[in-house]
């Protein structure tokens, strides 16, 4: 009863519990990323990363921390002292020091971004649209598919690669600027001005109090054609589109994505801590078929990067392990011992690793590579440990003892050394 009971709950615990390529471990590291567009490298190293720096070195805890300085980005890599006591308060110190950095140039608009390590970061799978169609068409899809992957659940993040913003492009043009005798900077601050939504203050009445809220932002970002740079009594109204060509595009690329050679607009879904890497790809994969049947045509939808083969392939090695190692017992021990001897030898298998699979839980592990590995390695040792006590049991049997005393007896003899392994 016993024995049926650990494979009950052994089984039925391996259709809910989480698998994933790694067991969940804070690295104990931070990435300090901070954007300071048009910036050289060197003003990048003097106004932001020296800056960070200085507050870092106020921060105990810190085993050393090493900086890069590209043009546009300052990235630090911190790496806390793993003898530390309280990892989690020197990270929170690391936070309150960057937050205290005042002095970075007017450019960076984005405060500094820190991005806590852990084997949670790693991604799921890539998934690319992709369609010999007009960028606009294909980004449209793309923007939908995004919202529906979004939405899956154990979807953490999904970062998108070779998504371009929308651009309106106002480009300018330096003869007609110097025929109406108007600068640049007039241009500029006439749509500035033009685009506007705040509020003004209030204004009061004897029976009650009313807010003044200017609203003149754009309904259509093309309006900005008819934005009026002068106007006068004597001469004529001049309009951005008299200086200007004005342009629905998108952004230059930065990053170029491709899948199966094709350039693409790639998302990299990433799960939650809690979430089953196999379970969530194969959602993910139900939601790409869904979509593919609603496609413009020549738009294609293409997973790839799929890292929950890795977790199905050692799942299956732990499963073909014990499905062999069950039938070389049964046969071995049938031969040289008898069948009943080897069927209770060969149980040892599912027993064991089906116990394990239900208190994996109870500790707060899951199977992953790890836990996985240690598996196939312990069913080696499970079936020696076994065919040495049943060994042994059946030894005591031919020696004359009743089969009860024989076990009793048998497994005496032998368990402290099986209890060492």
């Amino acid at each position: 009863m016993l024995t049926l009971l650990i494979l009950l709950l052994g089984v039925s615990t391996l259709y809910s519990i989480k698998r994933d390529s790694f067991p969940q471990v804070e690295f104990g590291q931070v990435l300090i990323t901070t954007q300071f567009p048009g910036a050289s490298p060197e003003d990048v190293e003097l106004k932001v990363s020296n800056e960070i720096e200085k507050q870092l070195k106020e921060v105990s805890g810190i085993k050393r921390y090493i900086s890069w300085s590209m043009e546009n980005v300052s990235i630090i890599h911190v790496i806390v002292d793993p003898d530390v006591k309280n990892e989690e308060k020197v990270i929170r110190d690391i936070r309150e020091a960057v937050t205290r950095v005042t002095k970075l140039p007017a450019e960076v608009k984005e405060s500094p971004l820190l991005t806590e390590l852990s084997s949670s970061i790693f991604p799921t799978i890539e998934v690319g649209v992709i369609g010999n169609v007009p960028y606009s068409k294909l980004r449209e899809v793309a923007r939908r598919f995004e919202k529906k992957l979004e939405k899956l659940s154990g979807v953490a993040s999904v970062k998108r690669y070779g998504y371009r913003t929308r651009e309106i492009k106002v480009e300018v043009s330096p003869d007609k600027l110097k025929k109406h005798v108007i600068s640049l900077a007039q241009l500029i601050n006439a749509i500035k001005k033009r685009n506007i939504r705040g509020t003004g203050g209030s204004f009061e009445s004897y029976t009650s109090e009313k807010n003044i809220v200017t609203l003149a932002q754009f309904k259509n970002p093309l309006e900005v054609k008819e934005v009026i740079v002068r106007a006068g009594f004597s001469g004529p109204v001049i309009r951005v589109r008299d200086l200007a060509q004005v342009r629905d595009d998108f952004e230059e690329e930065k990053i170029i994505s491709r899948v199966n050679g094709r350039n693409a607009i790639s998302f990299i879904a990433h799960k939650t801590d809690s979430a089953d890497i196999i379970r969530l790809v194969r959602n993910i994969r139900k939601l790409i078929a869904q979509e593919s049947k609603y496609l413009p045509k020549g738009i294609e939808i293409i997973a790839s990067d799929d890292r929950s083969i890795y977790v199905s392939n050692r799942f299956n090695i732990v499963m073909t392990n014990g499905l062999l190692g069950l039938l070389l017992v049964m046969l071995v021990l049938s031969v040289s011992l008898n069948v009943r001897v080897a069927f209770w030898v060969a149980m040892g298998i599912p027993v064991t690793v089906l116990g394990t699979i239900f208190m994996l839980p109870m500790f707060g592990s899951y199977l992953d590579s790890i836990t996985m590995t240690a598996l196939v390695l312990v069913v080696g040792i499970i079936v020696d440990d076994a065919i040495i006590i049943s060994e042994n049991i059946y030894n005591k049997h031919e020696s004359g003892l009743k089969s009860v005393d024989a076990a009793v007896y048998g497994v005496a003899g032998v368990y402290k050394p099986v209890l060492t392994t």
